[in-house]
């Protein structure tokens, strides 16, 4: 781990908010950085297919606000929530993403964007890193109604890819979870990362289950807010 991937990154974000995008891309990433945009890659591997889609976004927008909304930072893997409001073309686009690192000395080698709603802040809480176990370590023992019931907030919304239909409220949401449980038979939970930094957590699971006739294997982020030790916003990408 770089002791310096803090300093780094609040530099990458200045440069973003002082339009100076090429200049911290070409000082902080990787030779072999790696892009995402909501999951896809496609040209977008390697620091010079990475530079000409920055130069692309340089050329055609204009950045009204950059402003930083969250940042977590634990270890080699850091990410930051930031409201864009900039125009690109002819279109103006205002909008919440967060952005997910992860550094190899120094450099950030893979990064990920998802575009995502702007939660309300909730209140200091003191247990989540252990509460944060807990329900992960129920998702890989088969217990997620039981952790549901003792991590997740009256008031927990949930969000698929940005989508929060019927998803408002413990009883909505206590709904979907019972539908996925018996439906679905985990065969692997596999956690990849784990990031905590105050009330915002977020970690990476690679997921190999069976919902109804088909077998399906992904990697998956979850991202929480926390009120109280408990789980009030949560975001599946």
């Amino acid at each position: 781990m770089s002791s310096n991937n803090k300093s780094n990154l609040e530099a990458v974000i200045k440069g973003i908010q002082n339009n100076k995008i090429l200049e911290v891309f070409d000082k902080y990433y990787h030779d072999e950085i790696v892009m995402y945009e909501n999951g896809d890659s496609t040209n977008r591997v390697g620091k010079a297919a990475n530079r000409k889609a920055e130069e692309s976004f340089v050329n055609n927008a204009k950045i009204h606000e950059a402003k930083l909304l969250k940042t977590i930072i634990d270890g080699n893997n850091t990410a930051y929530e930031m409201f864009m409001d900039f125009t690109y073309g002819e279109h103006r686009i205002k909008k919440s993403q967060w952005a997910f690192q992860q550094w190899s000395n120094g450099l950030i080698i893979k990064e990920e964007f998802v575009e995502i709603k702007t939660p309300p802040t909730p209140e200091p809480s003191t247990n989540i890193k252990s509460n944060l176990e807990s329900i992960i370590k129920g998702i890989q023992d088969n217990k997620i109604l039981e952790v549901f019931d003792k991590y997740y907030h009256q008031d927990i919304i949930m969000y698929e890819k940005g989508d929060s239909t019927n998803r408002v409220g413990k009883a909505a949401n206590r709904k979907a979870e019972e539908s996925f449980v018996n439906n679905a038979t985990i065969h692997e939970a596999k956690l990849l990362k784990l990031l905590v930094d105050g009330n915002n957590t977020a970690y990476e699971m690679y997921m190999d289950f069976t919902y109804g006739e088909h077998r399906i294997k992904k990697n998956q982020w979850a991202v929480q807010q926390w009120s109280n030790d408990l789980v009030i916003k949560e975001e599946f990408y």
